[in-house]
């Protein structure tokens, strides 16, 4: 077994000191995660691919009931203790706290402030009088939907060559769209440190804690992550804005919270920094699945937008979003 591996204890997610029943009801939660059941994860594998799994799942379930095979499998770990979560360490699993019951839920605690988020203002997608403004988020988000199925993309980054380019309306008009139209558990992350508008300017926040905490280790991700009431759209905001931006995007913190809300959420959506002239955002591709470039139309230069292009890497550039169109042209393309 080589070291980069997990082992078993690791793959369902215990204990190695585990009793029987919390071994196969761990068995029982990561075979649930292959089922047709759990579209998220179902349609990113093939039938063969599941299969695989599911017998893996199944070889690891028949060693560690097993005392006999348990033993002789917990005396090859030997060398690999470091990597083994011990009895005395809490595992942390980011798919459920409790079975039937959402791990991100709102909850209070004796004496705690119970958790709301609201928008100070309504967006576009909730009140306009325009209907072509909702419609167009709904077929901005079936053209995700092919690539991400295509591709098994499930993080995006939203971004702009240069800030005021409406890169931030974009990620919360077209969240609220997925979310509550399409019934996608879609979480939207603010991943522009050194300008955290989504906190500042468009969301009442409950949580006292956002994402620059995470990184720094300050609080857990379940903390700090806030549910929009009646809803499937989640948020994570970043709360405070940092001048060490790029050192925390680069961080091996901010890659373990991108890999973890992959496991919980059908799309995670980052509101990320502008490219130009920072360098935050070539760092924060790395990370995620796609890129879409958000260009005002009438007011970005061509060569501003095509120097943004040429510094993002090409295999996972989406597409570009044409954004504040004049009207005219809007219906003539429709």
């Amino acid at each position: 077994m080589q070291n980069n591996e997990k082992n078993y204890y690791e793959i369902l997610q215990i204990v190695q000191g585990a009793n029987p029943k919390e071994i196969e009801d761990a068995y029982r939660k990561a075979r649930g995660l292959y089922s047709e059941g759990n579209m998220a994860v179902y349609s990113l594998y093939t039938a063969e691919e599941r299969k695989e799994k599911l017998a893996q799942l199944e070889s690891i379930f028949e060693t560690l009931m097993d005392p006999a095979k348990r033993s002789a499998y917990d005396s090859t770990l030997r060398g690999r203790r470091d990597n083994i979560p011990q009895a005395s360490e809490k595992v942390v699993d980011l798919n459920s706290v409790n079975a039937g019951k959402d791990i991100f839920e709102e909850y209070t605690e004796v004496g705690a402030f119970k958790d709301k988020i609201s928008f100070k203002q309504p967006l576009l997608v909730m009140e306009s009088t325009d209907p072509m403004i909702a419609e167009k988020y709904r077929i901005l988000y079936t053209k995700i939907e092919q690539i991400s199925l295509k591709n098994s993309y499930k993080t995006f980054a939203i971004t702009s060559a240069v800030k005021g380019e409406g890169k931030t309306m974009t990620a919360l008009n077209l969240s609220y769209v997925i979310a509550t139209e399409f019934k996608k558990k879609v979480l939207l992350i603010e991943g522009d440190f050194r300008n955290p508008s989504i906190s500042s300017n468009y969301l009442d926040m409950g949580r006292l804690y956002g994402l620059v905490d995470v990184i720094k280790g300050e609080i857990d991700l379940r903390s700090a992550i806030n549910r929009l009431e009646g809803t499937n759209l989640y948020f994570l905001p970043a709360r405070c804005s940092v001048k060490n931006s790029s050192v925390l995007l680069d961080s091996p913190h901010m890659k373990t919270v991108l890999d973890s809300v992959k496991e919980d959420f059908d799309y995670v959506i980052v509101d990320s920094p502008p490219i130009l002239p920072l360098v935050d955002m070539n760092i924060l591709s790395k990370s995620v699945d796609a890129l879409m470039l958000i260009v005002r139309a009438g007011k970005t230069p061509k060569d501003l937008v095509k120097k943004a292009i040429n510094s993002l890497p090409k295999h996972n550039l989406m597409g570009i979003v044409l954004n504040g169109a004049a009207e005219h042209m809007m219906k003539y393309s429709y």
